[in-house]
């Protein structure tokens, strides 16, 4: 599944943030529009806000560090670039509307007109940043399943090995793609807010990395003595412990 795949699966309309990455890239730019949104002037008081201005300039700021970022994925990561450049697209619009609503507002603080359409503006910048950032986020995942997919291709050229030879190339192999898979998930798992994924991955994780030695012995024993009945038996039990706990960490990365 390619990382074009993974997007294709993915509802644009759904923008939940799935990652504490995500969630803290997004927030200081949350805190700032809020903070904007939220300024209040007295009628007393007319004229420009030095404040709102302030405010304004960082918004931009924030915003257009994102249309970078996006912009440097998309270079980085062909196979998600006219996606990423679609969402760099949405959030560079959605933020020059911010940008003119807000200096309008900052320029007549006390326009109940302006600051309302400073608000619908900033909605719209929330938006667009969050799906940029959750694209991005999906590169991991698709980073994540190529590493699951060597994994599954390490364990089916171990269910057919028949000589020693073969059998220490295939364990070598499932050594290494194994090793890549842990450490990969295991970011993965640091990284997700929904605790009862987190347990699922980690419990994946441990029945993997418990049962990964397991297997190379008892691989060996099989095939060193094939014509045991509970050689092959105990070889395809931790086999298909394996395999489930592989399965689960494709699951979890996909937020089944």
């Amino acid at each position: 599944m390619s990382a074009g795949d993974i997007l294709l699966k993915w509802n644009p309309k759904n923008l939940e943030i799935k990652t504490r990455s995500v969630e803290k890239m997004l927030e200081p730019l949350v805190i700032q529009v809020t903070t904007l949104v939220s300024s209040k002037t007295t009628q007393k008081k007319k004229g420009k806000s030095k404040r709102a201005q302030v405010l304004v300039a960082a918004v931009e700021k924030a915003t257009d560090n994102f249309v970078e970022k996006g912009e440097l994925i998309a270079a980085e990561n062909p196979g998600i670039a006219k996606e990423m450049l679609a969402a760099v697209a949405e959030v560079r619009t959605a933020g020059a509307s911010m940008s003119d609503t807000s200096r309008e507002f900052a320029n007549d603080p006390c326009s109940s007109a302006k600051r309302g359409n400073m608000v619908r503006a900033s909605r719209a910048l929330l938006s667009a940043v969050t799906k940029l950032l959750i694209i991005a986020d999906l590169i991991d995942v698709h980073l994540l399943m190529k590493k699951v997919r060597t994994v599954e291709d390490d364990l089916e050229g171990l269910k057919g090995v028949s000589n020693q030879a073969d059998l220490l190339e295939y364990l070598k192999r499932f050594g290494a793609s194994t090793k890549d898979v842990l450490e990969q998930s295991g970011k993965r798992q640091q990284e997700l807010k929904d605790p009862q994924l987190r347990d699922e991955l980690a419990a994946a994780r441990a029945v993997l990395k418990k049962h990964t030695m397991m297997l190379l012995t008892a691989s060996k024993v099989y095939v060193k003595h094939p014509e045991i009945a509970a050689a092959k038996e105990n070889r395809d039990y931790i086999l298909r412990q394996v395999c489930e706990a592989v399965n689960t960490i494709r699951e979890v990365a996909q937020g089944k």
